[in-house]
């Protein structure tokens, strides 16, 4: 008859038992012990890949325009050329502030504009726009969600969202 070795129990009573506290348990409380540390750093994995950063919420969404104010009572609609129709909610403004650092705006019965951003903090700096410059180049104090944009500054107030429904 073979001998068979160590069965899968004993094997891991041998290797458990070097370790200071864990060893002395009961196999029922280390078997225990080790499937919750097993639970956590699976949920802990799984909840940093689904994680989504501000920054790549803000650099991977194409923004409804849903508000330009400017000094707090000029309500601006924007009006770029060349933009397609949505029949459900009218012109679909939309604007993004890309990865590389580059803005598309809403332009106002002109082509959109073009400027360059960057983030920093929970500000974001719009700056060097080829047209309307005095209305969006500034540093805007940025809250944002997953469906929502909202960009502040002393001058202006940008707001945006996923659907177009802010």
């Amino acid at each position: 008859m073979e001998e068979q070795g160590p069965s899968i129990v004993e094997q891991f009573e041998r290797t458990s038992a070097s370790i200071p506290w864990y060893g002395k348990q009961y196999l029922a409380a280390k078997l225990f012990i080790l499937a919750v540390l097993i639970s956590a750093g699976v949920s802990y994995g799984l909840a940093k890949y689904k994680e989504t950063t501000d920054y790549q919420i803000l650099t991977e969404t194409v923004w409804c325009t849903d508000t330009i104010l400017v000094e707090g009572v000029t309500r601006l609609q924007p009006n770029s050329l060349g933009i397609r129709n949505d029949f459900k909610r009218g012109r679909a403004e939309t604007f993004q502030l890309l990865p590389n650092g580059k803005a598309i705006l809403p332009g106002f019965n002109t082509e959109p504009v073009n400027a360059k951003w960057r983030a920093e903090d929970i500000y974001v700096e719009i700056y060097e726009a080829d047209t309307f410059g005095n209305i969006y180049d500034d540093v805007y104090e940025c809250y944002i969600t997953p469906e929502f944009l909202k960009l502040v500054s002393p001058h202006t107030l940008i707001r945006g969202s996923r659907n177009g429904a802010y």
